[in-house]
């Protein structure tokens, strides 16, 4: 086997689409952002300081002719006090040529570990371990086309990438630009592995070029994420908000209307025509009739009815669809565009819900191949 010319992530040819700033440690590690770093400052007390960091969607790309592909990671995956004991195993897919070819699994690494109370996050530990090298082997000597996907559900540390052969910059893309955003249910950290991340799924069932804002617990309809879609170039832009307001209760009906139309104000001031489509949440049992917040039961993930005394305003999940579709029917905007999350998963598919809250990687697979169905003709009329 020829020797491995190993190569500086960030001095290399490789392309890294994705995120849209990224760190480096002192030891040359480099942690990527999937919002830009000056957000930060904005964030608050919340957990997007960690939910950025974890590469739902990112990918590496470049060209080589080397049959063997050794890339240096550390991984922290996430485990949640009496909800997520075990870590997760991060796993790191090859595509060439368009095609899936590997699946290969980080085994050291570290851990993130959270302690909550309800959607509070009480407790913060980052423990990290050993990185690693993750090989891709017995690819031919031909010239190809590479993507490597990144794991949803764990923070990832990239410091170089060797390959056996010529490593060359990728063949520029003629995709159209997909930029999504949502919560954990668009971050998909319960996927098996990252192309089942369902827009990730479906954006290659359309040939779309995606870039992913799923923020675990944090998709509460901020301004600096509307800036951050606002200044991104796009072909079509997805919004599927609601679930986290009710989780975290962080909105009433008074504040949450107001805010999905500021919202969309945001990104329109740059991108007056850009087709927007509003997707209201999927099915979850215990919002369908309680509002939120979401509890940490003795058997898992529950809420609870509000008293009649301080439940006006509040929000479930009904309640967040129809205000969702009145507001695109309101606006008179020709390009917004409203879908029932109900089309993408519904309480038909609750046995591929674990927690009752998050789809498994069948599940996620299953949102992206019902979106691309029930979108494609669509998109393919809007996207221009």
């Amino acid at each position: 086997m020829a020797s491995l010319q190993r190569n500086a992530i960030l001095e290399s040819p490789v392309e890294v689409l994705g995120p849209y700033d990224h760190q480096i440690s002192d030891d040359g590690w480099v942690t990527f952002s999937r919002l830009p770093l000056w957000t930060w400052k904005q964030f608050g007390v919340s957990g997007l300081h960690r939910w950025t960091r974890f590469p739902s969607g990112v990918r590496l790309r470049f060209r080589t002719n080397a049959s063997t592909i050794a890339l240096e990671v550390h991984v922290m995956p996430l485990t949640i006090a009496r909800v997520i004991e075990e870590p997760r195993t991060a796993r790191f897919d090859l595509v060439i040529d368009g095609k899936e070819s590997q699946t290969q699994a980080a085994e050291k690494g570290g851990q993130i570990r959270l302690e909550m109370d309800g959607p509070l996050v009480t407790s913060e530990e980052f423990i990290r371990g050993e990185g690693e090298e993750i090989l891709f082997s017995n690819l031919g000597s031909e010239m190809k086309e590479i993507e490597i996907w990144l794991p949803a559900g764990a923070m990832v540390e990239l410091r170089s990438i060797a390959v056996a052969g010529e490593l060359l910059a990728p063949t520029p893309s003629t995709k159209k630009r997909w930029v999504h955003y949502g919560s954990s249910i668009s971050q998909c950290a319960e996927t098996d592995r990252p192309l089942d991340i369902w827009s990730v799924h479906a954006s290659r069932l359309l040939g779309l070029e995606i870039k992913n804002l799923g923020l675990a617990g944090e998709a509460h309809v901020d301004g600096f994420v509307a800036r951050t879609i606002a200044a991104t170039p796009a072909d079509f832009i997805s919004l599927k908000l609601g679930i986290n307001v009710v989780n975290g209760d962080s909105m009433r009906e008074r504040t949450f209307i107001p805010a999905i139309h500021n919202f969309l104000d945001t990104i329109r001031e740059q991108k007056p025509t850009t087709p927007i489509l509003l997707i209201s949440p999927i099915y979850c049992p215990f919002h369908e009739v309680n509002p939120g917040p979401t509890l940490i039961g003795e058997s898992g993930l529950t809420s609870m009815e509000r008293p009649h005394a301080l439940a006006a305003g509040a929000l479930n999940l009904p309640k967040i669809r129809t205000i969702l579709e009145k507001i695109v029917s309101e606006r008179g905007d020709a390009n917004l565009y409203f879908m029932n999350g109900l089309e993408l998963f519904n309480d038909g598919d609750i046995d591929l819900m674990p927690d009752l809250l998050h789809p498994n990687s069948a599940g996620y697979r299953l949102m992206g191949e019902r979106f691309a169905a029930l979108k494609g003709a669509f998109i393919s009329q809007v996207v221009r």
